[in-house]
């Protein structure tokens, strides 16, 4: 199953007779031949740029349970999503109400996620350290750092608690990874909205794209995108679907490295808006999403198999049950 990418200002997307035709924009005489995909083969269409759709498209990719992310403002910031039918099982989101609303039972749910996550922060850390020996002392501070806060993760009774530790372990990891990238990118720290340098804009983009791929492992195994553990509910946040995205964090992380490392990526690839903020250009975009299908296929299976865990743990309506997800979550 594929993703379609439409990247280009003024295209049209419409479905006829179990096909996604895409019409580009251009001048006559000059028009590119429309791409075509069919549906059985698209499992979700991007748009990136301002495109043209019926409502009888929109209805056909929810028919056809393909999901459409739509991407929008200057550096991403806006993101509308369509995922197709909900999984037909209202059970199973009654019983996460009733899980979640239980202090200890979505404590441990906070803890099993965050452990995920700095387990995984620290095996991209010991890559890292590998490939970078000249920065030895960067990477084994940051690894001291996730060894000492696993235990306390592990023993910590609170929510409030944990989200400490794993601001704790984040800025610990970060302050080493940004030392990866040559200075010349000018990325000295994670910073959003906007981005200020290369390497922060593909992160804010492959995380936008990680985020949809939760919320649409939300739909298809029943859980509510909008009600979390480790995430409180919060307006215009799918908690569960940033609950979900946490432990996968570490290896998009390692695939952004990954692109600059190799030069696949470079500083010529981006530009600055009005706003200061760094946009990726046409080349590197090219680039990015052809590299990003490659590592989000594994990634992908990986999240919607640690949903459906933790579906199964809903419905089950026993804690007990969530400590499955700690042995999934070095399954990648």
């Amino acid at each position: 199953m594929a993703t379609l990418y439409i990247d280009r200002t003024g295209s049209t997307l419409r479905a006829d007779s179990g096909v996604l035709i895409v019409e580009h924009p251009g001048s006559p005489g000059s028009e590119r031949r429309p791409t075509r995909a069919p549906m059985a083969l698209v499992e979700r269409v991007v748009l990136r740029a301002d495109t043209t759709l019926t409502s009888g498209t929109l209805c056909a990719l929810a028919e056809g349970g393909i999901a459409l992310v739509a991407i929008g403002g200057r550096t991403g910031e806006r993101v509308a999503q369509l995922v197709g039918p909900w999984h037909n099982n209202a059970e199973i989101r009654l019983k996460q109400t009733l899980t979640l609303a239980d202090p200890g039972s979505a404590t441990r749910l906070a803890r099993q996620i965050v452990l995920a996550k700095i387990r995984r922060q620290r095996s991209a850390m010991r890559t890292l350290q590998e490939a970078r020996p000249d920065l030895r002392k960067a990477t084994f501070d940051a690894l001291g750092t996730l060894e000492r806060i696993l235990p306390r993760v592990g023993e910590a009774q609170g929510i409030d608690t944990i989200r400490g530790y794993e601001g704790a372990a984040a800025a610990a990891y970060f302050n080493a990874y940004f030392q990866m990238f040559p200075a010349s990118l000018g990325a000295t720290g994670r910073k959003r909205r906007p981005p200020p340098d290369p390497v922060n804009a593909t992160l804010s983009l492959a995380y936008t794209l990680l985020y949809s791929i939760a919320v649409r492992a939300c739909w298809i195994t029943g859980l509510d995108p909008a009600l979390g553990a480790l995430h409180g509910i919060a307006h215009k946040r799918a908690a569960m679907a940033c609950d979900l995205m946490e432990p996968w964090r570490p290896m998009v992380d390692l695939w952004v490295w990954q692109q600059f490392r190799g030069g696949d990526l470079r500083a010529e690839h981006f530009g600055v808006d009005g706003a200061r903020g760094c946009l990726l250009g046409k080349a590197g975009r090219a680039h990015f999403y052809r590299e990003w299908e490659a590592c989000a296929r594994g990634i992908e299976r990986g999240l919607r198999r640690h949903a459906r865990l933790l579906a199964n743990a809903m419905r089950l309506a026993n804690a007990d049950n969530l400590a499955h997800l700690e042995a999934a979550d070095d399954d990648a």
